[in-house]
C-alpha cells in the first residue's frame, strides 16, 4: 500500500461529524478497510463553506465495501459499481463511496479502471490539485499536490501535465473553467488554459447534456462573467455554444441579481444569466422581430436539451425583453403582469435592463430608477382574473354557443384592461350588449 503523509489538519463540522457519517466510516474500518473524505467536501471544509455532498474514498474493493455496509444495516445502491462507486443511504444523508482506482484506458469520454490500494495512485488520476485532498474522520489532511495552497491562492491547477488530464476526460476542459468561476482568482492559470484551448474541439465529442450541466454549474457562481470571457478568449465557447457572447450583459446581470437589488424574489439564476449571454441578430421590439427572437431562442434551448419548462421560460425572456423599456406606462406594466405573470415580467425587465445598460450610452440614473420602479410594481402585483366567462355571455343571451363567444370574451378583456381592471361582470355584460347593439344599428 502506498501511503500518504499527513500534511495538516482541519476541524470537522457539519455532515462530517454526523452520527451516520461515523457509522459509515466505522463499518469500513471493521471490515479491515480505510475511508477518507475527498474532493468537494474537503475543499469546502478548508474554506469553511456549507457542506452538502459527501464523497468518500476507500481502499476496499467495491463488493467488500457493500458487504461492510450491509453488515451493519446501511442500505447500499450500486450507482457505478463498474467504476468502483456505490452510494450508502442513511436516514441523514447519502454517501458516495468510491474504491481507490487508476485509469487503465480512456478515450476522453469513457474510462476503463483498475482498483488499487495506493492512495497516491488514486490521487494522480484526479483532475485538479485541490480535488485530490483527502481527510480522515478526525480532520487529518493528506494533500499530495499542495492543493490547499492552490485553493487559498485562488489557483485552479491540473495535476501533472494538463494535456494528459484533458486527454483522459475531455469534460475537464469545462470543469477547469467552472472551478475557476467558483474558486479561482485572476489571472487564470496559463498552462491549464492553453491546454484547454488546444483541446477545445474535443468537446464536440461530449454529450450536450453534460455540456449543459457544466454551464449551469458555472453560471450559478457569484460572478461568472470574467470566466465566460476567458472561455470565449481561449476558444472554448465558440466551439460548443457560439451564440453565447454577451459578457458585458452578463456582468450587469450578475451585478443586478447578486448585489444591486434587495428584492428577495431576485437571486442568481443560471437560466436568466444564460439568456443574458445569448446574442440576437436583431433586438428591435416589433412583432416580426419578437417572433424571430422566439424561434431563435426555442431552437437554441432545444439544442441544449433544456427541459420543456426551461425552454418556454428562456424563449419568453428572449422574445419579451426587447419590448420592455424604462418609459413603459403603469397601464402597460399592469397589462404585461396580467398576461405573463410577475415572474416572467421580472425576468424580462432584468434582461432588458442588463442589455440596455451594457451598451453605450448605457442607462442614466433616472432610467435605473424607472427599471427599479417596474420591479417594485411586479413585487407588489396581485394576480387578477377577468370577471366574466363564456357562460355569463350565454346566460345574458348575447350570443349562442360557438366561436362568437371567444370573440366577445376578447372584446371584454380588452375593455377591462383599458379601464384598469375596474369593470365588474355587470359592467362587462353591459359593455358587450352596447357593442352588439351598435353593430346591429350599423347594419340597418
Amino acid at each position: 500500500m502506498t501511503a500518504l503523509e499527513v500534511t495538516g489538519r482541519l476541524r470537522p463540522y457539519g455532515i462530517m461529524v454526523a452520527d451516520d457519517t461515523a457509522r459509515v466510516f466505522d463499518a469500513i474500518a471493521q471490515h479491515g478497510g480505510r475511508a477518507r473524505f475527498v474532493g468537494g467536501i474537503v475543499r469546502d471544509a478548508l474554506l469553511k463553506r456549507d457542506l452538502y455532498d459527501v464523497d468518500i474514498a476507500c481502499d476496499l474493493a467495491p463488493e467488500e465495501t457493500v458487504n461492510a455496509l450491509e453488515k451493519v444495516g446501511i442500505r447500499v445502491v450500486p450507482t457505478g459499481l463498474k467504476h468502483g462507486t456505490i452510494t450508502a443511504i442513511t436516514d441523514a444523508s447519502a454517501y458516495e463511496i468510491t474504491t481507490l482506482r487508476v485509469d487503465v484506458l480512456s478515450d476522453g469520454r469513457h474510462a476503463e479502471v483498475a482498483f488499487t490500494d495506493s492512495w497516491l495512485a488514486d490521487a494522480k488520476r484526479r483532475d485538479f490539485t485541490f480535488n485530490a485532498i483527502y481527510c480522515d474522520l478526525d480532520g487529518a489532511i493528506y494533500d499530495p499536490f499542495d492543493g490547499e495552497t492552490d485553493l487559498r491562492e485562488g489557483r485552479v491547477r491540473f495535476i501533472g501535465v494538463a494535456e494528459n488530464r484533458i486527454a483522459e476526460d475531455h469534460l475537464r476542459i469545462l470543469r477547469f473553467f467552472r472551478f475557476q468561476a467558483w474558486f479561482g482568482r485572476p489571472p487564470i492559470d496559463p498552462l491549464g488554459a492553453e491546454a484547454c484551448r488546444k483541446a477545445a474541439k474535443s468537446l464536440m465529442d461530449i454529450s450536450v447534456e453534460r455540456i449543459r450541466d457544466e454551464m449551469f454549474k458555472l453560471l450559478r457562481s457569484k460572478s461568472p462573467a470574467s470566466t465566460i470571457g476567458d472561455m470565449i478568449g481561449f476558444g472554448i465557447l465558440p466551439v460548443i455554444l457560439p451564440q453565447l457572447v454577451q459578457t458585458d450583459c452578463l456582468r450587469i446581470m450578475q451585478w443586478l441579481d447578486s448585489t444591486a437589488l434587495s428584492d428577495p424574489a431576485i437571486r442568481p439564476d443560471p437560466l436568466r444569466r444564460l439568456a443574458s449571454l445569448f446574442a440576437l441578430e436583431d433586438v428591435q421590439g416589433d412583432a416580426d422581430d419578437q417572433d424571430d427572437n422566439l424561434l431563435a431562442a426555442e431552437q437554441f434551448a432545444r439544442g441544449l436539451r433544456l427541459a420543456n419548462g426551461q425552454t418556454d421560460r428562456f424563449a419568453a425572456m428572449i422574445s419579451h425583453a426587447p419590448l420592455i423599456d424604462p418609459g413603459l406606462s403603469t397601464e402597460t406594466i399592469h397589462r404585461d403582469l396580467y398576461r405573463i405573470g410577475a415572474d416572467a415580467f421580472r425576468d424580462a425587465v432584468l434582461l432588458a435592463w442588463s442589455t440596455r445598460a451594457s451598451v453605450p450610452p448605457r442607462c442614466s440614473s433616472s432610467e435605473n430608477e424607472e427599471w427599479k420602479h417596474m420591479l417594485a410594481i411586479a413585487a407588489n402585483w396581485q394576480p387578477v382574473k377577468l370577471p366574466i366567462q363564456g357562460r355569463d355571455i350565454l346566460a345574458a343571451g348575447l350570443a349562442p354557443a360557438g366561436p362568437k363567444i371567444g370573440v366577445m370574451l376578447k372584446q371584454a378583456e380588452e375593455y377591462w384592461l383599458d379601464h384598469g381592471f375596474a369593470p365588474d361582470q355587470k359592467d362587462l355584460i353591459a359593455y358587450l350588449a352596447g357593442q352588439l347593439l351598435a353593430g346591429e344599428q350599423e347594419t340597418e
